[in-house]
């Protein structure tokens, strides 16, 4: 197993703990690690790796979560499909956009966040 792999399972553990505990951050924290930690060089790739990853971590909290009666289901298919929408769109604009920028844009979102969130 080659160092890369070993830091993108270590980093996947971490994060799906804290989206499993939190609710969410998986993008928030698999982006960055996946450029600064794991070393994939394009942003592109990084962001849609950290997609697909925690898209499968958190279809597995929302198993757990709907098993023990915790989703209120017509507020999560709203939300999702907004969501999707929403989803959609910003892939299709992220691919038309050099990823230096969209790194800084990312930076400014979070940023953003995280001063709402304190």
């Amino acid at each position: 197993m080659t160092a890369e792999t070993l830091l993108a399972a270590l980093g996947g553990a971490i994060i799906a703990l804290l989206l499993g505990l939190f609710g969410g951050g998986g993008s928030v924290l698999a982006t960055p690690w996946l450029l600064y930690v794991v070393g994939i060089t394009d942003a592109h790739v990084a962001i849609g790796t950290g997609a697909a990853a925690v898209a499968i971590n958190a279809a597995a909290n929302l198993a757990l979560q709907a098993r023990a009666g915790t989703v209120k289901w017509p507020c999560a298919l709203s939300f999702a499909g907004a969501g999707l929408t929403g989803s959609l769109a910003g892939a299709a604009l992220a691919q038309r956009i050099a990823g230096a920028a969209l790194m800084g844009g990312f930076a400014v979102a979070m940023l953003a966040v995280g001063l709402a969130t304190l």
